[in-house]
Order: C-alpha cells, then sequence, then structure tokens
C-alpha cells in the first residue's frame, strides 16, 4: 500500500479518548500484528487495459463478482467476516494465476467456502454439497473440491490474513462510550 499505515495506526490509538496508556499499547499492538500479518500475504489483482494481468477477466466481471459473493454469504447466513476473507483469499489468488472468465465463479464461491471453514462455527458450516444447492450454484462437490486444492496449493496452505473488517473490530471498541 502506498501509505504509511504504522503511522496511521499510531495516529488513531494516539487520536482515541478515554482508554488508558495501557490499553492504547495493547490496542497498537493489536493493530501491529493485523498490519504485518496483512503486508505480509495482502495481494489484489492488477488490472490492466480493464482486465486483470495475465488474465481475461475484466474489472467488471472482478466487481460483478464481489457483489454475487455478497449476495451468497447473506444467503448462507454467514458472518460479514467471511464474506472479507473470502475476497481476500479470491483476490490473492487472482494475483498470482492465470484464471479464465470460465472459472472466476466456481474461484469465487471455493474461496468463500474456505474462508467459512476458518471463521464460521462447525453448527453453522453445512457439507459442501448443501452449500452449493443453498446457493443456487452449478458447480458439483468434486469441482469445489478440486477448487479447494488448488486454492490452498497456490496460496501455500496459508489463507488466513488481516481483512479491513478485522481493523474494524480492532479499533471499534476503543470508540464505544
Amino acid at each position: 500500500m502506498c501509505v504509511d499505515l504504522n503511522s496511521i495506526v499510531v495516529q488513531v490509538v494516539l487520536a482515541m479518548r478515554g482508554p488508558s496508556v495501557a490499553e492504547n499499547r495493547r490496542l497498537l499492538g493489536l493493530l501491529e500484528t493485523a498490519l504485518v500479518r496483512e503486508a505480509r500475504l495482502w495481494k489484489a489483482p492488477i488490472f490492466k487495459s480493464e482486465c486483470v494481468q495475465s488474465c481475461d477477466i475484466s474489472s467488471c466481471q472482478h466487481q460483478e463478482m464481489i457483489m454475487w459473493l455478497w449476495d451468497v454469504n447473506r444467503r448462507l447466513h454467514f458472518c460479514p467476516e467471511t464474506l472479507a476473507l473470502g475476497v481476500c483469499i479470491l483476490n490473492r489468488l487472482l494475483s498470482i494465476v492465470k484464471a479464465q472468465p470460465k472459472y472466476l465463479k466456481c474461484m469465487a464461491f471455493t474461496s468463500l467456502v474456505l474462508g467459512a471453514k476458518i471463521n464460521e462455527e462447525d453448527e453453522i458450516i453445512r457439507s459442501v454439497s448443501d452449500l452449493v444447492a443453498e446457493s443456487g450454484c452449478c458447480f458439483s462437490t468434486a469441482e469445489i473440491i478440486r477448487m479447494e486444492r488448488i486454492i490452498l496449493d497456490k496460496l501455500h496452505w496459508d489463507l488466513y490474513t488481516s481483512t479491513p473488517v478485522d481493523f474494524l473490530h480492532i479499533v471499534r471498541p476503543s470508540f464505544a462510550l
């Protein structure tokens, strides 16, 4: 990212009224940890001439897929953190592989499923075949499982990265009255 996130974090923590010095130190530590994790893993697809670099996926298709993921996330009753992580997984994947548009929806849905496996309670997550049926997708269970393996392999099984929602969860309690 272009901006100096460390200085922004320090300014946010210093600008907070009310918390004690110890609480400010704790918040600063949490934010720094999240920033380090984000800096290590954060990747976004690079768009060149309206397409993701090295792919035939346009920025419009990418945006439509994010909106579709939002709708699927809502229908499956997943939390906002799951959507944020699913989008981060998808973006990281698109930044390192050459993807064809015909696989984009499967990649996006599988990214959301992987995000759910990390963020959601076990009782919320149903079988892959149930998730596919509830989402209205036309993928087979085998396609999703195959895509899971590809994503895990390409991302070296390191799926969790800090998302904007994580930063909100760290900072928000400090602004509560």
